[in-house]
């Protein structure tokens, strides 16, 4: 068992104008390191700040993105200073350093395809998950921070060496409308994202669930605000697992924000360590259940959900659990959240037999 942590400095260099302020910022990468340093168990964990520029690599933008739209992100950064729309701001160091992230995406598929019962986990800003092939996806007013989406790329990535069944699981508090588009018509994908309802990008409903061959692979649970550790825990004791080991997929990445985190500051939700502890220690035991890694990737955290979710997160992978009963026995979830993963397993009971 061994986690890997990647990060490089580049990352710091993505800056918004100055004098001004936005919560998609170099502090994120700061706090998300520091909290590594805090957890740090050398026989377990491996921290690799070493990620080189890959010419070889970084052409599967080209499968997540269109040509014109890079060209676009690399005219804009050209001019130093810009921004996309009113999220989303681009500097002259951003497309070097949105590259250097997708590469640091898929090196962390590299790791999880290579062990087994391993958590490789890519610190890479900017975010991803809400950017499409043309940048805004689904009708969403902005970009939401995103340059290039990471986690799509990884995808692809680890598609074309040959791991399908492809799991995507993402826990960031948002819709990761950027991803799902991508993937709307791949049966490949399996997209599974519980978010908060009605917030950006207003996406994510119930109702999506792809297009095409792909009808049934993309699973959106949208939860009302105020929702806590027992309504995600039941969300992954009966979504999570079973479609998992339904599907059985060759690789699962997570898109992992936390920024569902009480008082994190960009929503209403109430997640504590609790549930992205428990949530780790889940994904260990899928790890050495189906001899796969898992891949994980950085979206959204802005404050306390950087500090103590993602050494939660962590540390549940380091514990020693062999059992999900035992983690997700006694849960008491909202009358509400009962309702909606009611109403998310009758809508795909035509598409997976588990439901």
């Amino acid at each position: 068992m061994s986690i890997h942590i990647l990060y490089h400095n580049i990352f710091y260099l993505h800056e918004p104008p100055p004098g001004s302020y936005h919560p998609e910022n170099p502090h994120r990468l700061a706090i998300a390191v520091n909290t590594i340093k805090n957890i740090y168990i050398s026989q377990k964990i491996v921290v690799d700040t070493k990620i080189h520029y890959d010419l070889n690599r970084i052409h599967y933008i080209l499968k997540a993105h269109e040509k014109n739209y890079i060209d676009f992100i690399n005219s804009l950064c050209n001019t130093g200073y810009s921004y996309i729309d009113s999220d989303t701001y681009v500097s002259k160091n951003t497309c070097k350093v949105a590259e250097m992230a997708l590469i640091a995406s898929m090196r962390s598929i590299d790791i999880a395809l290579s062990h087994h019962e391993t958590l490789a986990f890519a610190l890479v800003r900017p975010p991803g998950h809400h950017v499409g092939r043309y940048g805004r996806a689904m009708g969403a007013p902005t970009q939401g921070f995103c340059i290039f989406n990471n986690i799509a790329t990884a995808t692809f990535y680890g598609i074309d060496r040959g791991y399908t069944p492809f799991i995507i699981m993402d826990i960031d508090v948002h819709h990761g409308n950027g991803t799902q588009e991508i993937f709307w018509y791949d049966p490949r994908v399996i997209h599974i994202d519980v978010h908060q309802h009605g917030i950006y990008p207003g996406t994510g409903f119930i109702d999506y669930i792809g297009g095409g061959e792909a009808k049934g692979t993309k699973i959106n649970i949208p939860l009302p605000p105020y929702s806590k550790d027992d309504d995600y825990l039941y969300i992954v004791k009966e979504i999570f697992i079973p479609v998992i080991e339904t599907i059985k997929p060759k690789a699962i990445a997570i898109s992992a924000g936390f920024d569902a985190y009480k008082d994190d500051g960009l929503s209403e939700m109430e997640l504590t360590q609790k549930f992205y502890r428990c949530y780790g220690s889940v994904l260990r035991i899928i790890s050495k259940k189906m001899g796969i890694g898992i891949a994980a990737v950085l979206e959204g955290g802005y404050s306390i959900g950087l500090k103590e979710g993602i050494s939660s997160f962590i540390l549940g992978f380091l514990d020693n659990v062999n059992d999900y009963e035992e983690l997700l026995k006694n849960l008491t979830p909202s009358k509400k959240t009962i309702e909606i993963v009611a109403n998310v397993k009758n809508n795909l009971k035509s598409f997976l037999s588990i439901y």
